[in-house]
């Protein structure tokens, strides 16, 4: 668990508004919402307030006790571990529909471990409404708490009911200072072995694996300490290239790997090593560095792929990323663990070189001999770097003021960032620019 915040975790069958609750008492749309059913699949936490109190809610996929496949029968596995976290668990049903035989098993199930429940009932729309509440009774767990998660009715009730039905834990140690931990979203194509790793480096199964392409639909992330420094990992679902026409769960799914991107200071990408370098490949490195998002390829799956394609890959991806020389590359196979610890060497290399500041008398320095050295000319004219200074870090950001405009001037842009990577390199990390004149 990421602190010592008391768990909720919210069950019920499919497609019942467990996401639509979890976003209205979080106040965000965070949760993928979808009219399609097990579109949640993973155990995925968010923080929530009420009344001064804080805690997680746990969103799990719906419960189908008669799995017909292999992806299903992992969603169920997921919701029990849910289940097992949860120091109370909220029990929704759907007040519009007959009292099912799925709604009686989740129940038996949940009377076996002993846990508080709460008891709700979704999709209480209006007071005169037709609903089966009395159907509910035959469940022995009284009335339910009438809500909805859609209108917002009723939420203010339930949650009343949360906090005071529980115990909650010492929260003497609950504060984290987030600007102590960095966040690594962890991207690539559908099937790169994104969630293998995502599991593999907080050593639990907390993200669905699956050959299937897509499997992953929303960001999940936990936090991790490795010798005395907390990452927080968010694993995001699969990069497509994109289309005219996209299914809108996979446009939202996009959206969101694409937020947390900005949000992050490291992108770990993923390369399958068993397939070529592909446009696509070049695309999620170019997405993260227009974002401000430092970069680490990883070829994965080395376990599998042959030395000759690895080495063909690497040769490939150096060739295509000649606008990005400055990005380190590590071959890690998830399954057998194999350059994992490099993982988080790197890791702390690039997080040093984002945060790192430059003094502007070094800076003039280093430029005042490169002028000396060095001559370019724009329509006849020479240019010559009058004052450069860094105005922020994380990531690296200067203001440069020259003799022209250079704003459209590619050839002295690059010369600038050159001479800086050359001294100071920013290993990683793309380099921001505002040209004053």
């Amino acid at each position: 668990m990421k602190d010592n915040l008391t768990v909720v975790t919210v069950v019920g069958k499919p497609n019942i508004g467990k996401s639509t609750l979890i976003n209205r008492i979080c106040v965000s749309k965070d949760a993928i919402v979808h009219e399609e059913p097990m579109i949640t699949r993973d155990r995925k936490y968010y923080k929530a307030e009420w009344n001064g109190k804080n805690f997680y809610i746990l969103d799990t996929g719906g419960i189908d006790f008669k799995p017909d496949n292999k992806l299903s029968l992992k969603i169920l596995l997921q919701s029990k571990k849910a289940i097992d976290e949860a120091d109370i668990i909220i029990f929704l049903v759907n007040l519009r529909e007959p009292l099912s035989g799925l709604d009686q098993d989740i129940s038996a199930m949940l009377r076996k471990i002993h846990k508080q429940i709460i008891f709700a009932g979704n999709k209480w729309d209006t007071e005169k409404g037709s609903y089966f509440t009395e159907d509910y009774l035959g469940l022995g767990l009284g009335y339910p708490v009438k809500i909805s998660a859609m209108h917002g009715i009723g939420i203010g009730d339930l949650l009343d009911e949360v906090v005071q039905n529980l115990s909650f834990k010492s929260e003497e140690n609950k504060e984290i200072n987030e600007e102590d931990i960095a966040d690594i979203t962890i991207l690539g194509k559908p099937n790169a072995g994104k969630s293998t790793l995502f599991n593999t480096l907080i050593n639990e199964e907390r993200v669905i694996v699956d050959e299937k392409e897509g499997t992953t639909r929303d960001t999940i992330d936990s936090i991790l300490e490795f010798k005395d420094k907390k990452y927080r990992f968010i694993d995001t679902a699969g990069l497509k290239k994109d289309k005219v026409v996209e299914e809108d769960l996979e446009y939202y799914s996009k959206l969101r790997t694409v937020r947390a991107i900005k949000k992050s200071d490291v992108a770990l990408v993923l390369v399958d090593s068993t397939n070529e370098i592909s446009r696509q490949d070049i695309n999620i490195v170019d997405t993260c560095l227009k974002s401000g998002t430092s970069v680490i390829v990883i070829f994965s799956k080395i376990d599998i792929a042959s030395r000759e394609e690895i080495e063909n890959n690497i040769k490939q991806l150096e060739k295509k990323l000649s606008f990005a020389e400055y990005i380190p590359f590590l071959k890690v196979s998830a399954v057998t663990k194999k350059g994992i610890a490099g993982i988080f060497k790197y890791l702390e290399l690039v997080l040093a070189e984002r945060r790192k500041t430059v003094n502007e008398n070094k800076l003039m320095a280093v430029f005042s001999k490169k002028d000396q050295s060095s001559f370019i000319y724009s329509d006849g004219k020479k240019y010559k770097l009058k004052f450069i200074r860094q105005a922020g870090s994380n990531p690296p950001y200067f203001i440069v003021f020259s003799n022209m405009d250079i704003s459209k001037k590619t050839n002295i842009k690059n010369f600038i960032q050159k001479t800086l990577r050359e001294n100071y390199d920013f290993t990683g990390t793309p380099i921001a620019f505002k040209y004053k004149y």
